[in-house]
């Protein structure tokens, strides 16, 4: 789905005297990295980035440059941020041909852009039993934030829509935390929201909260105050990743080298 843009944004200062606790900042590109076909790492660099005060699952609002007189302001999720080095690491999902998606994957190192933070209200939970997470591609880079951000004894489950075992991405789940990440291959097809509806059948507590939405196809599940219904569980750092199941079919246990085959129609 192509990016939808608008012509015309609000100036800066338009946006500073709304928006209450955001500040602006303007970086300089300074390296950018494939992750995955479809996601790419942008490093942005600038001094007073130590004053960013975040919370897990916020993000940023970039004005994207353009070849254009037109002005675009996208909203990134703050991946990691390094204060004493003054780094901000940006990790954005490629789809469409917006110019998000054009100016992710052509940023110049030494170029500027500028950026508007913190936003967003969806973060972590301190008091929540469960924390249950449902997207694809372009709700990996908040969620993966949230999870490295969950504190000793926290529980979680993670249900990832990927194109391939090459779109998955290494989450550090911190020591002490029960965390259960399922990754679900469509073979390379649109997204089909099929984490949502693995959740909805039997991941998902049976009160969730209210789905907040954050990126297409995506949603973070509230808490709960009672665990999730027995599924599969894989309690490790490294994910496993399953294959969603086609229609009559039982669902396969797969490691990541058996959805890689099947993405690349090799035999298992």
């Amino acid at each position: 789905m192509p990016e939808q843009a608008t012509t015309t944004s609000p100036p800066t200062s338009s946006l500073l005297e709304r928006l209450p606790g955001v500040a602006a900042w303007t970086l300089e590109v300074d390296s950018t990295e494939h992750l995955t076909p479809s996601m790419c790492r942008v490093r942005l660099r600038g001094e007073g980035l130590a004053s960013l005060h975040y919370e897990s699952g916020q993000d940023v609002m970039v004005n994207v440059p353009t070849d254009t007189d037109q002005n675009f302001r996208r909203r990134y999720s703050i991946r990691y941020l390094d204060p004493t080095e003054e780094v901000l690491t940006l990790d954005i999902c490629l789809h469409g041909d917006g110019p998000g998606a054009r100016w992710a994957a052509g940023a110049v190192p030494g170029s500027t852009v500028e950026i508007i933070g913190p936003r967003g209200k969806v973060t972590l939970d301190p008091d929540a039993d469960w924390h249950i997470f449902a997207g694809d591609e372009a709700a990996l880079p908040a969620f993966s934030s949230m999870l490295e951000a969950l504190a000793p004894g926290a529980r979680a489950i993670a249900l990832f829509e990927v194109g391939g075992a090459d779109e998955v991405v290494e989450v550090a789940v911190p020591d002490g935390a029960d965390v259960t990440i399922e990754w679900l291959g469509r073979e390379g097809a649109r997204p089909t929201g099929a984490a949502h509806r693995s959740a909805r059948g039997g991941a998902a507590p049976r009160r969730p909260g209210p789905r907040l939405p954050l990126g297409r196809a995506a949603g973070h599940l509230g808490s709960a105050r009672r665990p999730p219904r027995a599924r599969p569980r894989t309690r490790a750092a490294l994910p496993e990743a399953l294959l969603a199941p086609r229609r009559g079919e039982r669902r396969p246990r797969r490691t990541t080298e058996g959805l890689k085959s099947r993405s690349q129609g090799q035999p298992r």
